[in-house]
């Protein structure tokens, strides 16, 4: 597939966001802070949107309110039309922190074939997908290391490996680079968007860095600085891939955004 074609997802995995809130209560003083207040967002299916603000503006809370994982205060949040309360299959996170998703006394293979265990498919169907994901993310020669003999990147693709092979229409990534060098995240940025085109998932990543998500996303929701953070701006993105951070398009988009949050 060329890479600056966009891909069309078989089927429709849409997000529909409609003044979503959380807050908390302090009962002592009667009072209640929101974190998020009257976010509104739609995600097509099939779309890679990056969600961008500075640390504490809400992105994960956020985020894991899509996963499931935060219930929400108000409003409404529907995948496919069908409102959100719980985890589902449909919806998997990618964390920043892949040793604490891993399992250290598992090897690679058997860590990506996990949930395919839990879920008891077939040995042979399982051994198919693991040598699917394991090939896609780049990880063939390594299957039967463990953890403690992979690096930061190889250990992030083993996380990502894992949740593909389980096969969910929608990918949530909290900052799943921020804890790793330059040289590396970089690649694994490339390889990310080569994972999205071949697979037409629904991708919604947190970043706070505005290069990382012009790099990847095809559209980017600016988060406001909290309490009551919303989006406040969603930027189009129309740059080709493979995306060139010394083009004069890509630094023009950049100063866009800069500007937004020097305001």
């Amino acid at each position: 597939m060329s890479l600056s074609a966009k891909p069309s997802a078989a089927k429709q995995h849409a997000i529909h966001i409609e003044q979503l809130r959380k807050s908390y209560s302090e009962p002592a003083a009667g009072d209640v802070h929101y974190i998020i207040k009257d976010v509104n967002l739609v995600v097509k299916g099939g779309e890679f949107f990056v969600l961008l603000g500075p640390s504490g503006c809400g992105k994960s809370t956020l985020l894991n309110m899509i996963a499931g994982f935060v219930s929400k205060s108000g409003g409404n949040l529907r995948v496919d039309n069908i409102e959100v309360d719980k985890p589902g299959r449909d919806r998997a996170v990618v964390f920043q922190q892949a040793d604490s998703s891993l399992f250290p006394w598992l090897t690679v293979r058997e860590n990506v074939e996990f949930g395919l265990r839990m879920k008891k498919t077939p040995k042979a169907e399982r051994r198919s997908i693991s040598d699917r994901y394991i090939t896609l993310v780049g990880l063939n020669g390594h299957e039967d290391k463990f953890p403690k003999e992979l690096s930061g990147g190889m250990k992030q693709r083993v996380q990502l490996a894992r949740v593909l092979a389980n096969d969910p229409a929608i990918l949530l990534m909290d900052e799943p680079f921020g804890a790793l060098d330059a040289m590396t995240r970089r690649t694994m940025q490339k390889e990310l968007v080569q994972i999205w085109r071949e697979t037409h998932k629904t991708v919604i990543f947190v970043t706070h860095d505005i290069q990382e998500a012009l790099l990847l996303g095809e559209r980017i929701g600016i988060m406001s600085v909290g309490p009551s953070s919303n989006i406040t701006d969603i930027y189009d993105n129309a740059l080709l891939f493979p995306r060139d951070v010394a083009s004069p398009e890509f630094y023009s988009l950049y100063n866009q955004i800069q500007s937004h949050f020097e305001e």
